[in-house]
């Protein structure tokens, strides 16, 4: 390196070199004194004359203190082109050193720095990465979860049976949209008071060990009423630690109905076979009966007694052949005929029939007309068949007299009509009310209990409904409602 620098008093080298084990930058060059080895001139001065180039003297020629023969001039470098000439002069080299420990440590030090950092941003952006995906996951979680809950609660909220869960101190914490529809059938009722038999099943399900299944009865004997069929389970977590009560639950009023109306068909066919085989074998020997009795009454005229036994016959023998004549309609298809009459008319014509009866018990009627309809389309025959069934089961409940009301007003949706019959008779027994539309069923001797079940039969082949309210005070009201005809059915017969 020195090598380099000893043609040239301008270059500058470093090297770094290890002194005492210790790292040294060190920078050097050579350099010749001032004070020998200079020739210069000023640039703009001319050389005297007898003054050579190059001449001793301490600034290049002449006697010291002067420059040819002119005044002394004061030396200024940068106005003299220097010339070293550095020819047989020894070599002066001047050096600086650094020592580069501390250097050393530093860089080190900021060599370890930037490792260090640079794996902390590393560390950074690897936990950046995994929270990302972490939250993309839990996005995703939470979002299949949104959705199984979305889809749970639709499930349970349109299952069609009722769904209710309650906790260990039998509060509810949870109901679905058919339990609401269920229970809400029973109006003004707390919920711990509807389902007291729900809660008595947690005990038994308590005991068991496993879920119950069974039929009750909500506020049994009531006129709101309620079978369900239930399933009670508890709700146990991950340790088997009961947390609450499930019940399962369906109504089953309309199966009861459905099941009554099964049995009333069984019943229907079972008559339809008797009322074949019996009726043509009966009416002979009734017609030869009263007959003989009409016969016996002409003929023993004068013999009061004798009369009076015979018209007792002919009106027995009158009593079984309406017993028949009746059992034949109730099994027999019925015939619908739809003609437009009028309302007012109807009504009267009817209660002529019962006329005679109505006066020999003093009975009073009203009747009630409270609608605009002046005609309506209908079966007038089958009408009256039911008026003269509601009539007849009104006198014979008023045995002291009493006031036969007939009401005829619009349906609640304006498309039709209502006929209410209501007597202040003896009334029916609650507990009687819902089978007085069944085959048979009576509460007087001399009754064939198919009165009222023709009128049922007659009224859902009209397609209408019919209800009774009754009590002992107040006596007994049907209502029927009959729904417009199709206005092409006038004049058509139509057997149900």
């Amino acid at each position: 390196d020195i090598t380099a620098v000893q043609g040239d008093t301008l270059l500058v080298s470093h090297r770094t070199r290890q002194i005492d084990g210790s790292p040294v930058f060190e920078v050097f060059k050579r350099f010749a004194p001032l004070a020998t080895g200079f020739r210069g001139r000023h640039k703009s001065m001319p050389v005297g004359p007898g003054q050579r180039e190059g001449g001793s003297g301490k600034y290049g020629g002449g006697q010291p203190g002067s420059y040819g023969e002119g005044p002394i001039q004061r030396f200024c470098p940068d106005k003299f082109d220097l010339e070293r000439d550095f020819s047989g002069m020894a070599e002066y080299y001047i050096f600086a050193g650094l020592s580069m420990t501390r250097a050393s440590l530093t860089q080190d030090q900021l060599v370890k720095q930037t490792i260090g950092r640079g794996f902390l941003f590393f560390l950074i952006g690897c936990i950046g990465m995994i929270c990302l995906f972490a939250f993309q996951a839990y996005r995703s979680a939470k979002a299949s979860l949104t959705s199984v809950k979305a889809f749970s609660d639709n499930v349970v909220q349109n299952m069609p049976a009722g769904l209710v869960t309650i906790d260990r101190d039998h509060k509810i914490t949870s109901m679905n949209r058919a339990a609401e529809e269920i229970l809400g059938q029973v109006p003004e009722k707390p919920f711990h008071r509807m389902i007291h038999q729900m809660i008595k099943l947690t005990g038994e399900m308590a005991t068991l060990g496993t879920p119950v299944s069974r039929e009750i009865t909500l506020l049994k004997g009531t006129p709101h009423e309620l079978p369900l069929d239930m399933t009670a389970s508890p709700i146990l977590d991950n340790e088997e630690v009961v947390l609450g009560f499930l019940f399962l639950f369906r109504d089953l009023t309309q199966l009861k109905e459905l099941k009554k109306k099964v049995e009333t068909t069984r019943h229907l066919a079972a008559i339809g076979k008797l009322a074949g085989g019996v009726a043509h074998e009966i009416r002979n020997p009734l017609s030869s009966i009263k007959g003989f009795a009409t016969y016996f009454g002409k003929r023993y005229e004068k013999n009061s007694e004798d009369r009076e036994t015979a018209e007792i016959m002919v009106q027995e023998v009158e009593r079984i052949n309406r017993s028949i004549t009746q059992l034949l309609e109730f099994a027999k298809p019925m015939a619908v005929e739809y003609r437009t009459v009028a309302l007012e008319s109807l009504i009267s014509h009817s209660l002529k029939l019962v006329r005679q009866d109505l006066d020999k018990k003093s009975i009073d009627a009203v009747v009630n007309i409270r609608t605009d309809r002046e005609t309506f389309l209908t079966d007038p025959d089958r009408i009256n068949q039911i008026l003269l069934n509601l009539y007849m089961n009104a006198i014979n409940a008023m045995e002291d007299g009493g006031k036969l009301r007939v009401d005829l007003l619009d349906s609640a949706d304006g498309t039709g009509i209502e006929i209410h019959v209501a007597d202040n008779g003896c009334g029916i027994d609650k507990k009687h009310l819902d089978d007085v539309f069944d085959p048979y069923f009576t509460t007087r001797p001399d009754g064939t209990g198919l009165g009222l079940s023709i009128v049922h039969r007659i009224v859902e082949n009209l397609k209408g409904g019919i209800r009774v309210e009754s009590d002992k005070e107040n006596g007994t009201r049907f209502m029927i409602r009959l729904p417009a005809a199709i206005q092409g059915k006038s004049g058509k017969k139509d057997k149900i």
